[in-house]
């Protein structure tokens, strides 16, 4: 491809903010996708009372009349145990003694029935059903007793010990049920999480630290961090423990997400048309949907990823436009933020701070060659007008290192002890494994005392002080003797600065983070004090690495990372048979399934889009001369080769944060054929248009939505001609 001038809307930085017309496509653009995407979420209405007894516990449920019951379902709360069904004949001498009858039935309450309603075969004819625990703990928030189907009228005899909860809420009672009633998937972990939480922090507000670290629920998902659970707790604080609460956070940043990457394709292109394109064919994808729609923590992963690329891409632009030193760090610092933000969801984003890393680096080489170069050429020339031009001249170019003196004395002390601490971590552990035990506190404590030794000696401070009193005396100096700072060329002095700033950046606020956002195990814990918060969270953190280093599972969804760019073997998530009754009598089998896979449209465009984009990044200097190439392509490479080292087995929805940087790239391929060829640009919108169309064909294998046997043929075999949606029943 030739090269050519850029488009006019590429050549200044103000093509890269949002207009007018951008907020109100973006507005339409969100509000149509938010329409589908909150339509079906999840029901709003869920029996929410919770009866909780332990062994021993009788209660006795009262139908009103002599009934033929058929079947009982239970929509169980957090526990695990063992619970009998008897009838009156139970009775003797109008006394139930457990034991001297056989139960009809017995229930056995697992943490995979929570929230759903299980089924139970009781076949009696009776008025009186006696529920007994017989072990462990047994906590239901609703029970429903049917005849065939129909729902029988049920109160509790004696409500004694909140058993009235068993039967309060029979108006909200589903028979036909499906996932908009009840968990599916790995929200059995996530959405209880965040549930738990929630318990446990109304317990440590209303009666204390006490009470909750004794009566508080245990953190049921530990492998992972809090904040994901966190931003899920938020909707279920708002809806309620409902499908609807639980999903609603994950389903909001789903349309963040998309505005997210508007603004990015924006500051990518500085064109409307590509900006619109980029977060429609996104809003098109079947995983998208599917993994924003369900409560786990993939979504808060994804959305801190965009923003930590899109502000790290807004700092490498700040550099090359000549902005004001405060601003190129404010766009470092958000970057640093949203990395901590994304580790704390999620540690997969430590893949992309790898990314931000590689892109940091090669822009402060890049720039340091290119500003030394510069500053020799300044002193060859200034050399021609003389000795004392020269030496004028030259005191206005001033690396001043000693007003960072402070900082960089912190910085180097903090270093070395934290080298120390992390060898002495090491060098303990390794020891401990060998006897079979392992004590964390010792890890925790020195790092305490690796604190203590830093921040509370004389001659630390006696030091600083010392350093910062040159500092100031040399910025005096600097700024009254000299010259002012808009008079001097301090791009050098800044670009040496910024590693100390990422310090901060990436390393102190993402820690800082990280601590907080975990307070769920403090407060379980019953942690007062800084060292035994740092001692709880450093054996979750080991206990999470183990997890997943030691993870020796199989799956049927399992997957390679080469597999993934063509969606070969999805995640299934949820199946249902629902029946439907045509008007010629004719009963009908429809099938309902959620899986987690990518539009074949976007996706297959997007694999071979960007092996063809980075062919053309070789070829074209213009392409080489644009910032945003290795943005984006190292988005690429941190969301998808770190996958290729891991060997427990993964799953499509890894590539979930790996897909918008393909779109992207693939894009930036379409955007340099249309600057050469500009009758093409309908590529782009025919390539938007067939995703839509792909997406509405295969909307029910990523909603739920029941279609007949043939449909869902057609989707399996013919949609994604390279891959398998695992639909359920095909």
């Amino acid at each position: 491809m030739r090269n050519k001038q850029l488009l006019p809307e590429m050549q200044t930085a103000d093509g890269r903010r949002m207009t007018k017309r951008d907020y109100i496509v973006l507005f339409v653009l969100l509000a149509v996708y938010s329409v589908v995407a909150f339509l079906n979420l999840g029901s709003v209405s869920s029996p929410q009372t919770a009866w909780t007894a332990e062994p021993g516990t009788t209660v006795i449920v009262d139908l009103g009349d002599t009934q033929t019951v058929t079947e009982m379902r239970f929509f169980g709360s957090i526990a695990e145990g063992e619970l009998e069904i008897y009838d009156e004949s139970a009775f003797i001498n109008d006394y139930f003694t457990p034991g001297e009858t056989e139960p009809l039935a017995t229930f056995s309450q697992e943490n995979g029935d929570m929230y759903k309603w299980t089924e139970l075969s009781v076949e009696t004819e009776t008025r009186y059903l006696i529920l007994y625990v017989e072990s462990g703990k047994i906590s239901m928030n609703e029970i429903a007793v049917l005849s065939g189907e129909t729902l029988l009228p049920a109160t509790v005899y004696d409500p004694r010990g909140g058993a009235e909860k068993l039967t309060d809420e029979q108006d909200k009672i589903t028979l036909n049920t499906s996932y908009l009633d009840e968990m599916y998937f790995d929200e059995i972990y996530h959405a209880r999480t965040a549930y738990e939480i929630i318990k446990n922090d109304d317990l440590y507000l209303n009666e204390g630290a006490e009470a909750a670290a004794r009566d508080g629920y245990a953190i049921y998902e530990w492998t992972h961090p809090s904040l994901g659970k966190l931003f899920i707790a938020v909707g279920v604080r708002i809806f309620g423990m409902t499908p609807f609460g639980w999903r609603f956070s994950g389903t909001f940043f789903g349309v963040l997400i998309l505005a997210v990457l508007y603004v990015f394709a924006k500051r990518i292109f500085r064109r409307t048309d590509y900006a619109l394109v980029t977060a429609a064919l996104f809003a098109a994808d079947g995983m998208h949907f599917a993994q924003t729609r369900i409560a786990t923590i993939d979504t808060y992963a994804l959305f801190f990823t965009l923003l930590m690329f899109l502000f790290m891409g807004d700092y490498i632009a700040e550099n090359f436009e000549k902005r004001p030193y405060w601003k190129k760090l404010a766009m470092l610092g958000l970057s640093g933020l949203m990395f901590g933000l994304g580790v704390a969801s999620k540690w997969t984003c430590l893949y992309s701070g790898a990314g931000l890393a590689v892109l940091y680096f090669g822009d402060l080489i890049y720039n340091l060659v290119r500003i030394i170069d510069r500053r020799r050429q300044e002193k060859k020339a200034l050399r021609e007008l003389g000795t004392e031009e020269y030496v004028k001249r030259l005191v206005k170019m001033p690396v001043n290192v000693l007003a960072y003196a402070p900082v960089l004395f912190v910085f180097i002390v903090i270093v070395l002890h934290i080298k120390g601490f992390w060898l002495n971590a090491a060098d303990y552990q390794f020891r401990s494994y060998a006897n079979g035990q392992y004590h964390m506190r010792t890890n925790a404590q020195y790092g305490v005392d690796t604190i203590n030794k830093i921040f509370l000696q004389p001659w630390f401070y006696g030091t600083l002080l010392l350093l910062i009193g040159v500092a100031i005396v040399s910025a005096v100096i600097f700024r009254f003797s000299l010259c002012k700072r808009d008079e001097v060329d301090l791009s050098l002095n800044d670009l040496l600065m910024t590693p100390v700033w990422c310090c901060l950046f990436f390393i102190v606020i993402p820690i800082a983070i990280y601590f907080v956002t975990n307070y769920c195990y403090y407060i379980k814990d019953g942690n007062t004090t800084l060292s035994a918060m740092l001692e709880t969270l450093w054996r979750k953190q080991e206990s999470m690495y183990r997890y997943h280093a030691d993870l020796d599972a199989t799956h049927l969804c399992q997957s390679m990372w080469y597999q993934w760019p063509l969606a070969q073997k999805s995640v299934w998530f949820y199946s249902g048979y629902p029946s439907y009754v045509s008007d010629a009598g004719k009963e009908i089998k429809l099938l309902s399934n959620i899986s987690s896979t990518g539009n074949s449209a976007v996706w297959y465009v997007s694999a071979f889009g960007a092996v063809f984009a980075v062919v053309e990044w070789f070829k074209n200097p213009a392409c080489r001369k644009d910032r945003a190439f290795p943005v984006v392509f190292v988005g690429i490479l941190a969301g998808l080769l770190p996958w290729a080292l891991v060997t427990r087995c993964v799953f499509l929805y890894h590539y979930f944060s790996t897909i918008p940087f393909m779109m992207l790239l693939t894009l930036l391929l379409l955007y340099y054929v249309e600057k050469q060829y500009p009758r093409t640009a309908w590529l782009k919108w025919a390539w938007l248009v067939a995703s839509v169309i792909v997406f509405l064909l295969m909307l029910p294998a990523v909603s739920g939505i029941p279609v007949p046997y043939g449909y869902a043929k057609f989707i399996e075999n013919v949609l994604a001609p390279f891959g398998k949606v695992y639909y359920v029943g095909v």
